[in-house]
């Protein structure tokens, strides 16, 4: 499988099978349990610590897989360290692509989940999953170490939306969280508690004799349950004590559940007795939590590792083995707490030893965090320094920020500027993640290191390239700009490094309204990446220059470039994400301009379901996208319903920043178009008013203030706004958005009453619209431009290819709100919103006539297959179950 977040990052053993324990006994009785559970999408299998619920879900998992061939396995151990969001997404990805294989994107966004929330990753896992062809079983062992409530809330809803093919186990020791708990009432849980899990006399007798070759009689093995209670664990510690007491009796109360001290037991039954080099190396790999032959052997140089294992496997003393090709280990929960225990109070003097040892071995094998990790623990700074010099900027790049930030807490400020790696390091934290104006001084204070470094100029331009990134990200674009600039003319040409400055410099000049500026610099950045084979920068720079040449009019280079970021995305294994959504919502864009409204729905649908998992106001702003399209075709009882649906956007805390000028426009130009002073006035107030035009952005919110401004009738305002912005659209190379804003202005200016200039506006305007096939900016003010165009035609003389433009747009006009064909059924627009097509509405026709499937088939002169293909269409888009749940639908709706 691929492997996109690199072993230095992930622990190979927390997401690796265990093995099979040796020599255990037959509990198919358990195997059915587990099987029959499996009905369910979510089994929990919950009991106190021992009753062997690693070993149930491993063994239930193979008897599952043995009735579902080809079923795989999916397998995260948990620590206490997984209880943060970043760390648990990334490693349950992991552990998914280590059974099947996921899309590159995905596996990217993983190892960087600042690119979105939690839920986020959690919704595109989900839209992998749904496009895995094998049944796959995923399991996360000891779920009860994590208590963050924004892995259980992502969790929840990971489950809920789980496909068929899919089940989760949790093995937990206690409750799992209220938001899990409760799909129970909705029949989407099964558990299996510590009465199924416990030993019963039929399993406690063949354990006995598997295990010690011993044959208990019935009444001292039914004895020995009460006592233990059934609790694997007490088993295993009877059969290791029958060598030193071989009362049944008297071990089991000493084992009792309810008055078990387990460090004594331990201390007393097991440690005392062991050998001393066995003694040496349980204490010592106990440092870690987990560990294989090299690990060992860095931490017990004394003694022969590799007898010891056999040994500690030999005698089942808890020690779990991973299934990695070189095997990594574990000890048992219990034993584990009991050897971090006797280190603690007996050995604490070696541990700073023991954690640099670990840590030196970790680096060594490439297992960055953990050696960080323990680095820090042994206290020696010169390790911290040194994994931070080498490792720094890939911790930074992989997300683990708090780490690279409990790293730099171990550091004066006057070590970290010793050093330009260390320097560099704190300061690419603070400029994207922590405080950007710190930055600027920092990299002052370290101007010595320059001066001293042997690659002088190398040096100066990483340093110039953080410091431009911390004025982007405080908005200081000018200084920006200028750090930019500097850092490439001191890189080499060839050299790879270039592409930070250029990406930087890039997104200045495209914030700063410069996009001729920023198109070329796209175009070389897109370069660079492909060589690199930077899937994320190749894609951005493809939508940037999309957005560009559509703001400079150029469709089809807009929508060409937009295909390829589509394309280029699933030649990679990427079918989802940000960038290709924007791809998406770029062709959407371009589809209602020129009036291809079945076009865009269906794009404005692709891209509903390629967010369907994401957070709640995707949806809502994709609602203003068919509010446009309504709009367009003059139907106000649909726009009417998508408007106040809509409208909810607008007093969101939470939007999507890229889309939320859309949503502003359409709504308040709905508002206007429909009267409701009342909501405009309270708009006008709260808006923040629009003073510099640099983006697109701008330009959309200063236009739906024009469209507030007009509604109130302070037409001076309104055509004053426009006028400016005009001209900083013609003098940036916004065309498409100064025809836009100019056919505005002309329409307030026919509403002032100034008839005779908006013509002359129109006049002007109509060959520059021509030549661009603008459609739906003259239909969304059809009251106002119609007239104003109509009288044109029939006063004045055109060539002849403005004239046929005019005349379509005044056929467009006149055919809205008609049938989508000439003698062509109209479907119901609440179902055309939906994304049903004319075959579709003709079968559900059929099936709200109360008609079978093979009578729509006959009637249709088609397959019984395609009719139930038809259908299943139909109830995805309605969100229905069945036919009973569409036919009331259809009620509902009154479409029968």
């Amino acid at each position: 499988m691929g492997e996109m977040i690199p072993q230095h990052f992930i622990v190979p053993s927390k997401i690796s099978v265990p093995k099979l324990p040796a020599n255990t006994i037959d509990r198919t009785r358990l195997e059915d349990i587990f099987v029959e559970a499996c009905e369910s999408p979510l089994i929990i299998l919950k009991a106190p610590a021992g009753f062997g619920k690693t070993v149930a879900a491993l063994y239930g998992y193979y008897a599952y897989a043995d009735r579902h061939r080809g079923t795989a396995l999916a397998w995260l151990s948990l620590d206490p360290e997984d209880d943060d969001p970043e760390a648990f997404v990334a490693y349950l990805i992991a552990a998914v692509n280590h059974a099947v294989e996921l899309g590159d994107l995905l596996l990217n966004q993983s190892e960087n989940p600042a690119g979105g929330n939690m839920r986020s990753l959690v919704g595109q896992l989900l839209f992998e999953l749904d496009q895995v062809e094998t049944e796959l079983m995923i399991v996360l062992d000891d779920f009860h170490l994590i208590e963050s409530e924004e892995i259980h809330a992502a969790l929840g809803y990971f489950i809920k939306h789980l496909p068929p093919h899919i089940k989760l186990v949790l093995t937990t020791r206690s409750e799992p969280p209220a938001n899990i708990m409760s799909l129970r009432l909705q029949g989407l849980v099964a558990e299996i508690d510590a009465h199924q899990l416990a030993f019963n006399l039929v399993e406690t007798k063949a354990f006995f004799q598997e295990i010690a070759n011993t044959e208990v009689p019935d009444d001292q093995a039914t004895q020995l349950l009460e006592q233990i209670e059934g609790w694997a664990v007490g088993l295993q510690l009877v059969v290791m004590g029958l060598r030193n007491n071989p009362s049944l009796s008297a071990l089991g109360e000493g084992l009792s559940q309810k008055n078990l001290n387990i460090i004594d037991y331990f201390d007393s039954e097991l440690f005392d007795g062991l050998p001393a080099d066995v003694k040496t190396f349980l204490l010592n790999t106990a440092v870690v939590k987990r560990f294989n032959v090299d690990v060992a052997v860095a931490l017990c140089p004394d003694v022969n590792v590799h007898e010891i294992l056999e040994y500690l496997k030999r005698h089942h003393l808890f020690i779990v083995q991973f299934n990695e090709p070189r095997d990594w280990y574990r000890y048992h929960h219990l034993l584990y707490e009991f050897l971090q225990h006797k280190l603690l109070v007996a050995h604490s003097d070696s541990l700073p030893q023991l954690h640099r040892r670990a840590s030196d071995v970790f680096l060594r094998l490439g297992y960055v965090v953990g050696a960080v990790d323990h680095a820090i623990r042994s206290g020696q700074r010169d390790q911290v320094v040194r994994i931070l010099k080498e490792h720094g900027n890939d911790l930074i790049h992989k997300a683990h920020y708090d780490l690279v930030r409990r790293c730099l807490a171990e550091l004066s400020e006057e070590e970290i500027l010793e050093d330009a790696n260390l320097v560099l390091v704190r300061c690419w934290v603070e400029a994207i993640f922590g405080d950007a104006r710190l930055v600027a001084d920092f990299l002052q204070r370290a101007r010595t290191l320059i001066a001293a470094a042997p690659q002088q100029d190398f040096l100066r331009a990483e340093m110039l390239t953080v410091n431009s990134q911390a004025a982007f990200t405080l908005q200081n674009y000018d200084q920006a700009q200028a750090y930019a600039r500097e850092a490439l003319s001191l890189y080499e040409d060839e050299s790879t490094r270039r592409q930070s400055a250029l990406l930087i410099l890039a997104n200045v000049l495209f914030e700063q309204g410069d996009i001729v500026g920023a198109l070329d610099i796209y175009e070389e950045s897109e370069l660079l990446s492909r060589q690199e084979a930077n899937y994320d920068a190749v894609l951005w720079s493809l939508n940037q220059q999309a957005v560009i040449w559509k703001s400079r009019g150029d469709f089809v280079r807009s929508s060409g470039l937009s295909r390829e970021v589509i394309e280029y995305a699933g030649e990679q294994g990427v079918r989802y994400g940000f960038n290709v959504v924007f791809a998406y919502i770029n062709l959407a864009e371009i589809a209602l301009e020129e009036y291809h409204l079945r076009e865009a729905k269906q794009l404005i649908h692709r891209i509903q379901n390629l967010c369907e998992t994401w957070d709640d106001y995707w949806q809502l702003h994709l609602q203003g996208w068919l509010l446009k399209c309504e709009m367009l075709k003059g139907k106000p009882t649909v726009a009417r319903e998508l408007a106040q649906e809509h409208e909810q956007i607008l007093s969101q805390e939470y939007t999507a920043d890229v889309l939320m000028p859309y949503s502003t426009e359409v709504q308040v130009q709905w508002w206007w178009q429909n009267g409701d002073i009342k909501k405009i006035k309270t708009w006008l107030k709260a808006r923040a008013e629009v003073t510099e035009y640099r983006s697109v952005k701008d330009f959309m919110l200063l236009r739906a203030e024009a469209y507030g401004l007009a509604a109130t009738e302070d037409f001076g305002s309104a055509r004053h706004k426009l006028k400016e912005a005009i001209q900083h659209a013609d003098d940036k190379g916004f065309r498409l958005e100064a025809l836009r804003l100019s056919l505005l202005k002309a329409a307030v200016t026919d509403i002032a009453g100034d008839h005779e200039q908006a013509m002359r506006q129109v006049r002007r305007l109509l060959p520059a619209a021509a030549s661009l096939g603008l459609v739906a900016s003259w239909l969304f003010l059809r009251q106002w431009l119609m007239p104003i165009l109509e009288r044109l035609l029939r006063t004045e003389v055109f060539p002849p290819d403005v004239a046929k433009y005019a005349d379509q747009l005044l056929m467009l006009n006149r055919q809205r709100n008609t049938v989508d064909q000439p003698g062509g059924e109209q479907i119901p627009d609440v179902l055309l919103a939906a994304g049903v097509s004319r075959k579709e509405w003709r079968v559900y026709k059929h099936i709200l006539a109360g008609m079978s499937n093979e009578e729509i088939a006959g009637t249709m002169f088609i397959a019984v297959s395609t009719v139930k293909t038809h259908i299943n269409n139909l109830y995805k888009k309605l969100g229905v179950k069945n036919r009973s749940d569409a036919m009331a639908h259809g009620e509902s709706l009154d479409i029968n």
